[in-house]
């Protein structure tokens, strides 16, 4: 069916969900700007066994999984630094350790945007530029990383809100700021490995179920890659139009 056989009525949810769905992205922003992990996943976030996060070292599943991953592992990073830090810098007493572990710049640029027919999910993609760095750091240094993400997204109307289902986040670069040439590195690791860079840094990989690498970052080398094509216009959610199946392929 094309969106002009639709009821105008249903039209017209469809498209105020689109809305609500780049309102949930940008929250998303915001909290993972100040490291707060817990506030994402207790209010946009989908406690379905359905639920999915995934990057390029795999894919966890389920809502204990992702929680466990995602805040209780990225908040014991904060804590651990908190503690590196506070003999050097004693002002951050009384402060609320996560916001001062890094801060996460994520904008969002190109967002596609799909609701379901049945107007009861929606798939998103968008492209982030943007900068993990800090100013607090154990070695009394600061630091930063640039990266360029795709996030694949999709979202479910849960009790008349509109949740998170499944991220899938594809890291395409990342690489620390004014510190590496990481075109030239990256070709000398991958055509002369024994004398090549080191590579770029990647993120803590926490217990998956789905184990990677499920996208490469780039590289000079590099095959083409379509991990989380912009959504089509589709029926409802299901296994062909999805960031993450719900059936798993045993194969």
């Amino acid at each position: 069916m094309s969106k002009e056989q639709l009821s105008l009525s249903r039209r017209i949810e469809n498209a105020a969900a689109s809305q609500e769905v780049e309102n949930v992205k940008a929250m998303h922003t915001y909290y993972h700007g100040r490291s707060d992990a817990t506030s994402e996943w207790s209010q946009i976030w989908s406690r379905s066994d359905d639920c999915s996060w995934a990057h390029a070292f795999g894919r966890m599943r389920g809502f204990d999984q992702v929680w466990y991953g995602s805040v209780t592992s990225y908040d014991i990073m904060a804590m651990q630094n908190y503690i590196d830090v506070v003999d050097k810098y004693p002002e951050v007493g009384g402060k609320d350790p996560r916001p001062l572990s890094e801060a996460s710049v994520h904008t969002l640029v190109t967002d596609v945007v799909e609701v379901a027919e049945d107007g009861q999910s929606a798939r998103a993609s968008f492209i982030t530029p943007g900068v993990i760095h800090s100013v607090l750091t154990g070695m009394e240094k600061k630091y930063c990383n640039v990266l360029w993400e795709r996030y694949g997204s999709d979202f479910v109307l849960e009790d008349g809100e509109w949740k998170y289902l499944h991220e899938h986040v594809c890291p395409d670069i990342l690489t620390r700021l004014d510190a590496l040439n990481w075109a030239a590195d990256d070709y000398e690791r991958l055509t002369n490995p024994d004398r090549g860079a080191a590579p770029p840094p990647t993120l803590g990989a926490p217990p998956v179920s789905d184990p990677g690498p499920m996208h490469k970052p780039y590289s000079t080398l590099q095959e083409v890659q379509n991990t989380v094509p912009w959504p089509e216009p589709y029926k409802t959610l299901d296994n062909g139009n999805t960031y993450t199946p719900f059936v798993r392929d045993k194969q």
